[in-house]
């Protein structure tokens, strides 16, 4: 009888330790996780009223700017929606105007963070006429742009060759223009461009006038337009600089200092 009860509980021992290894071999049983699905809120379009102007002190304002008047439709828009809000005791909604990131952070400025170079930076397309500045890394306003006038591949290589450079050049000067409204200088040649003249003169790639080669060129900068009708229409006319229209020429030269960082793109 004992053994048989022995026998018996080898037997069950032996299932045991074999289900056991069993389970072992098997694994852990997985554990169901839900997939994640990211689903952005979109963050709500910066707006301001039509009327607003900015505040003295801060960096939108300028004091040259002109007085906007309301429109007679406006004004009556406006009376009647004050009139109604009245009645009810709310505030009139007027109709609002949307703006770039980088218009409202530079709208939204109220230190001297706006004079520093540093908070903004420039960056041209030859090939897409374009001209795009940026504020403290926000896309500020993007303006048509033409270029040199010679569309050859590359950059400028020389003076008189009439192609715009390409590169990273800083504004080092920003004077008023009676042919350009205002001409903002660029930093040409920089290192780069000398490194390159002269990688041509040694293998006497450069031009010769009179005998001598022509120079390295200079004077290139972004400034306004006396034939407005060939920047509408993306002609590139210049020798080498980099024309906007003359109301984004005016804007330019008041919101960008002295140091700001241009980079030229084919």
């Amino acid at each position: 009888m004992i053994a048989r009860c022995a026998r018996a509980a080898a037997c069950a021992a032996a299932i045991l330790t074999l289900l056991a290894a069993a389970a072992f071999a098997a694994g852990p049983t997985p554990v169901f996780t839900p997939a994640f699905v990211y689903s952005p809120v979109p963050a709500p379009t910066p707006t301001i009223a039509p009327d607003w102007t900015p505040a003295p002190g801060t960096a939108a304002y300028d004091p040259n700017a002109p007085t906007p008047v309301p429109s007679a439709a406006a004004q009556a828009s406006a009376t009647s929606a004050t009139s109604n809000a009245a009645l009810d005791g709310h505030k009139p909604a007027g109709v609002r105007l949307a703006l770039t990131p980088g218009e409202r952070a530079y709208e939204l400025t109220r230190d001297a963070s706006f004079l520093d170079p540093l908070s903004w930076n420039v960056t041209a397309w030859k090939s897409r006429h374009q001209l795009t500045v940026y504020y403290k890394g926000r896309e500020y306003r993007t303006y048509r742009a033409v270029f040199g006038r010679n569309r050859g591949n590359g950059t400028k290589l020389w003076e008189g060759d009439r192609r715009t450079p390409e590169g990273v050049y800083t504004i080092i000067e920003k004077h008023q223009s009676l042919r350009w409204e205002w001409f903002l200088g660029l930093n040409y040649p920089n290192d780069m461009d000398h490194y390159r003249y002269e990688q041509l003169r040694d293998a006497d790639e450069i031009p010769e006038e009179a005998g001598r080669d022509v120079g390295e060129g200079g004077h290139i900068g972004i400034h306004g337009t006396d034939n407005p009708i060939l920047n509408s229409g993306n002609i590139d006319w210049t020798t080498g600089c980099i024309s906007v229209n003359n109301l984004d020429i005016n804007e330019l030269s008041r919101i960008l200092p002295v140091g700001t960082v241009v980079i030229i793109n084919p």
